[in-house]
Order: C-alpha cells, then sequence, then structure tokens
C-alpha cells in the first residue's frame, strides 16, 4: 500500500501528528513534574528523593498500592511533592551529576543520567538562590550516601 501515491499522501499527517506527540511525551519525561511545596504532608509517602501523594497512580503502580519507577523519575511525576527538607539531597545529586557528566563519555552519561539531570536543571531557580545554597551547605552524610546508592542502582526497584 505505501508505493500508492494516495497512502502516502495520506500518511503525512498521520506520521506528523505521531511525531509531534512523540516529541511532547519526550519533553514531559524530562520536566520537572513535582509540585513544590513550603512543608510536609503527612499524608505523603516518603521516596528517596520527594513525597508521593498517591503512589497507585504514579508512573509504575504495583498490585500492593506502591510504585516501582525508578526514584530518579519521582522529581517528573507529578505525584512527587518536593518541599524544603528534600532540596539538600536534590542538590547533592544535581551537583553528583554535573561531576560525572565530564568524566563519562557523553552517550553513557545521557542514557543513563541526562533525563534526571534535566529534571533538576530548573529546580534551583524555582527555588531561588539563596535557598539552593542552603540546601547545597545543608547536605549531610546521610544524603550523599543514599545519592551514592541511587547513583550506583542500589535502589532500583
Amino acid at each position: 500500500m505505501l508505493p500508492d501515491k494516495q497512502v502516502q499522501n495520506a500518511a503525512v499527517p498521520v506520521i506528523a501528528a505521531g511525531a509531534h506527540d512523540a516529541l511532547a511525551r519526550a519533553r514531559q519525561s524530562v520536566e520537572l513534574a513535582a509540585e513544590l511545596r513550603e512543608s510536609h504532608d503527612p499524608a505523603d509517602r516518603h521516596t528517596v528523593l520527594a513525597g508521593c501523594h498517591e503512589p497507585e497512580r504514579g508512573p509504575a503502580p504495583t498490585a500492593d498500592g506502591g510504585c516501582s519507577a525508578s526514584f530518579l523519575l519521582c522529581p517528573g511525576c507529578r505525584n512527587a511533592r518536593i518541599h524544603p527538607g528534600h532540596h539538600p539531597r536534590l542538590a547533592h545529586l544535581h551537583q553528583a551529576l554535573d561531576n560525572a557528566c565530564p568524566v563519562l563519555p557523553a552517550a553513557v552519561w545521557a542514557e543513563g543520567w541526562g533525563d534526571a539531570h534535566a529534571r533538576l536543571e530548573d529546580l534551583p531557580r524555582q527555588v531561588g538562590g539563596s535557598a539552593w545554597r542552603h540546601a547545597l551547605a545543608g547536605v549531610t552524610e546521610a544524603d550523599r550516601t543514599l545519592i551514592g546508592h541511587l547513583l550506583s542502582g542500589d535502589l532500583d526497584p
């Protein structure tokens, strides 16, 4: 059917629409979608990088009501809630990803860490420079350890 010129012409808008949809989905996958909050909500489940408001509605729901998505995806999830208590760990993750970029082959870094880094790029501007510097100064050894485990794959579901 593809050699038929009418089929080819009819396929153009369908293919274009699919390409636009794919691009929109790709952009959504690397944007910070988490809701920024001033304080912790006790109803949220604690994760490595954020609070999760409705894990059963996450990108990878499990039968027991949880979510099996990588914690690196949390900042890109609309169910995630980020408050100032999360900022030091997120700032350390952002810095660790920045530091990994020049020492890894570009393709390896992009495949493994590019999306996670892109999701965090706008966070310093959103929380403010002073708050971000405060977050970097507040990184604890526990934050460093958890981010180390996260980046080594030890915390993958």
